[in-house]
């Protein structure tokens, strides 16, 4: 004999059933949405450009949006040359101004499966003196903002087969997001890694920030800035052929292992 209390409960049962396999259906499927393609989709974007120099050298004058758009050329053309199946996009070719937000845009209108902002920075007028590289990951504080441009991404994340509801979609997002900062964080170490050992420049660090730039990435993204032109040393390595070949050389090298791990998980 089924009683109410007994119908109640193989109700609720089956419920929380169904409910832990859409999860568990959920996390498995936005595992194979971020990894299962090939890396085949690479977003590189030279900061600044145009009416907007970017920082400027206290010695030479010379302006970061000239030095970053080699670098990120050189960088470009070797992952072209190492890896002819992957499709690299890049923000900007020539000294022009990209809007903030177009740069991400490029990366999702062409399903990027990375993307990677290439910058040089510069001291504070109240600060001592800074030199090395850093490498910026997206706060995660402002994830909440980046789960909604993931959500609107609708040409990227294909979670209609789940459901189109706003609880899916952010279900979908949230965990997407967070595949992506473990993503993040490893290329982080292997650029880290490899500049260290392969350019003159010193490591000041990963660190997370709220830039724009890499906010509206529906993929995974890092920030690099490549040194401190406030700093005379720096300036004159990220000025030279030699220094610029030699951190493009090191950003493959951290591509490449980066790549290695994206494709098997």
């Amino acid at each position: 004999m089924i009683t109410m209390n007994n119908y109640q409960f193989s109700m609720n049962n089956n419920l929380y059933k169904s409910v832990i396999m859409i999860l568990i259906m959920l996390i498995v499927n936005c595992s194979l949405l971020i990894a299962q393609n090939k890396l085949d989709v690479i977003v590189l974007d030279a900061g600044h450009g145009g009416k907007d120099p970017g920082t400027i050298s206290d010695f030479s004058g010379i302006q970061e949006k000239n030095i970053v758009l080699p670098i990120t050329m050189k960088f470009g053309k070797l992952i072209e040359e190492k890896f002819p199946g992957i499709r690299v996009i890049y923000s900007r070719t020539t000294d022009e101004l990209i809007d903030l937000h177009l740069r991400t845009k490029i990366a999702n209108d062409n399903k990027a499966k990375l993307f990677i902002s290439i910058h040089a920075n510069h001291k504070k007028k109240e600060e001592t003196e800074k030199n090395g590289f850093e490498i910026y990951l997206l706060n995660r504080e402002r994830m909440p903002e980046a789960i909604q441009f993931t959500m609107n991404e609708n040409t990227i994340l294909s979670y209609r087969q789940f459901g189109n509801d706003s609880l899916d979609r952010f279900i979908f997002a949230s965990l997407a997001q967070n595949g992506y900062t473990r993503f993040n964080e490893y290329l982080a170490s292997m650029i880290e890694i490899n500049m260290l050992n392969l350019t003159q420049l010193m490591s000041r660090g990963s660190f997370q920030a709220g830039n724009w730039v890499t906010l509206g990435a529906s993929m995974p993204s890092v920030l690099v800035e490549t040194g401190y032109l406030s700093d005379q040393n720096d300036e004159k390595y990220l000025s030279s052929e030699k220094g610029q070949n030699e951190i493009a050389i090191a950003l493959l090298n951290a591509f490449q292992q980066y790549k290695i791990l994206y494709e098997i998980q």
